[in-house]
């Protein structure tokens, strides 16, 4: 692959995130939480035994094809069975919800960031940089040097 084709997205690609209808991406919506929820049910697993799909089978009364086709995205957990996996493995599920913000300024504004008294306005970032002190010799003005050698 030539360097500058690298950067080129296929069309297939871009094809995954752009919706023909309302409807595909509520689809792909549901499909995101359902998924947010089976990475729970795993996650709940952690410190005990290796999470098998054959347990969410049986807690959901389904078939293993069943839950293969969950985990593929070909069909979607309602909220009867997410009770039920919560009964079968004494989890509890937590939702959360909050307002979506593509600006910036208005998520800042939320936050209510105070300024900093005679300093621009603006955001302070900090810079991992190491200072260049070869160039002058300010920092040093207020050592001897003829002090610090020591006789070897």
């Amino acid at each position: 692959m030539k360097f500058n084709e690298k950067y080129n997205v296929s069309k297939e690609f871009e094809d995954i995130f752009v919706f023909n209808s309302k409807e595909e991406e509520l689809e792909f919506d549901a499909q995101v939480l359902m998924f947010k929820f089976l990475e729970g049910v795993e996650r709940s697993f952690a410190n005990g035994p290796k999470f098998k799909k054959k347990y969410l089978a049986e807690a959901l009364g389904k078939s293993t094809s069943f839950i293969s086709q969950l985990y593929s995205g070909d069909k979607l957990i309602n909220l009867l069975s997410l009770a039920k996996i919560q009964k079968s493995f004494n989890i509890t599920f937590e939702v959360n919800a909050h307002v979506n913000s593509q600006d910036y300024k208005e998520v800042t504004e939320q936050m209510k960031l105070k300024s900093i008294p005679n300093e621009p306005e603006g955001f302070w970032v900090w810079k991992n940089q190491k200072p260049d002190y070869s160039e002058s010799d300010d920092c040093c003005d207020f050592f001897d040097v003829s002090k610090n050698i020591t006789a070897a």
